[in-house]
């Protein structure tokens, strides 16, 4: 079937105006109903697009909009499956579900189901509005209290291939969506970062950019400086030029961080391999720290001095992770992973394995290794590594 889309202006009497962009979806016939009714009342924009109750939403639409009123059809499977395809893609996307003859019983189940609410079917212009707002209103508290999980890789020396796990792994949560899908890097490495670069990105703005910004700095200012990738992801990313580590603000920092994980469903940071107060002000705002170290004795001896500095910092060690990284399975090694575990004294929560060709060629073509070999062991391990991560914040509700 051919879907029609289009902008309604509608309003009130009152000249309230809708505070942030909302879609409906329905059947042309109730779409044209809606317009009928809205005759020539103006306000700010709803944004309506035809479509058969059983077709699948399109990306464009569940991506744009900051509302979503939906029209479902209880006894259709596929009318069903695309309301879950929506909740799977943005998981914190307020949905008002559309619905003709809704009963009580069938009203409780779309709401433990997650829709925010429910709208009667044909429409009501007044009707609707009013929930659109109420809705809209309980969003935007809801958002503020709302922060998505940030998660820091540490390293203890550099060249410990922090970057290239950070990468992988925004692409592995993003996949596994149980954390949502909109996965975003902030690189903090204000020297010598390398996000973009890897990705093959060449972003507009910086994150020094955002620390500049001031008072200007909000949501809408986020979001324009985060730079989508080939896998969907977002990078907010480290200037192009040498920074000081001793500018940064520490107040800033923070303000911008805590913005980044509104806008999100999942922030990553990659820090400095140089402790300064304001990364290590970031790295204590994490919800998860992932320590990553190796088998060598000089990255044994590097990450212990950064255990004990947390120690020293009072971070609970439920929320730091210890993951060896290029790890290989040699007959005669030397450290193992076991006494990796036993001079650290701390548990290892995750190997990655070492890649010895594919990531260097993924890399030179700005690319992730899991678009050129997902079997690989290394793609494997950040898998289960994203996996542990997710299901950890699930558990933590």
């Amino acid at each position: 079937m051919q879907t029609m889309k289009s902008e309604l202006i509608i309003a009130r009497n009152s000249g309230t105006e809708l505070p942030m962009k909302a879609y409906v979806v329905a059947t042309q016939a109730h779409i044209a109903q809606l317009e009928g009714e809205v005759g020539g009342r103006k306000t700010s924009q709803l944004h309506t697009h035809a479509l058969a109750s059983d077709e699948a939403v399109p990306s464009s639409v569940i991506e744009q909009a900051e509302m979503l009123v939906l029209q479902i059809d209880p006894s259709s499977e596929a009318s069903l499956s695309r309301f879950e395809q929506v909740r799977h893609l943005r998981p914190d996307l307020p949905v008002l579900a559309a619905v003709e003859d809704a009963n009580l019983r069938l009203v409780r189940t779309l709401l433990r189901q997650g829709v925010t609410d429910v709208v009667a079917l044909p429409f009501d212009f007044e009707e609707l509005f009013t929930q659109v707002i109420e809705a809209t209103a309980s969003r935007s508290t809801s958002a503020m209290d709302r922060l998505a999980p940030m998660a820091s890789v540490v390293h203890a020396v550099g060249g410990a291939g922090a970057t290239t796990v950070l990468t992988h792994l925004a692409a592995a949560i993003a996949e596994n969506g149980a954390c949502g899908s909109r996965v975003c890097i902030v690189d903090l490495d204000l020297q010598f970062g390398e996000v973009a670069t890897q990705l093959g990105l060449s972003p507009q703005h910086s994150v020094l950019d955002l620390l500049e910004a001031g008072e200007r700095l909000d949501g809408d200012v986020i979001r324009d400086s985060a730079v989508e990738t080939r896998q969907g992801n977002f990078v907010i990313a480290a200037p192009p030029q040498i920074t000081p580590l001793e500018d940064v603000d520490v107040d800033r920092l923070l303000r911008m961080l805590t913005l980044a994980r509104r806008e999100f469903d999942y922030v990553l940071v990659d820090l400095p391999v140089n402790w300064t107060n304001w990364s290590l002000s970031a790295a204590l705002a994490c919800s998860e720290m992932i320590m990553l170290t190796d088998q060598s004795i000089r990255g044994l001896r590097q990450t212990k001095r950064c255990l004990e500095l947390f120690d020293m910092m009072d971070v609970p060690r439920d929320n730091l992770r210890l993951v060896v990284n290029r790890v290989e399975k040699k007959m005669f090694q030397s450290i193992g992973v076991h006494e990796v575990a036993d001079t650290l004294h701390r548990q290892i929560s995750a190997t990655i394995a070492k890649d010895k060709v594919g990531l260097d060629s993924a890399q030179d073509q700005g690319l992730l290794l899991t678009e050129l070999n997902r079997k690989a062991p290394f793609v494997k391990d950040i898998q289960k590594l994203a996996d542990q991560m997710c299901d950890r914040q699930q558990e933590q509700g």
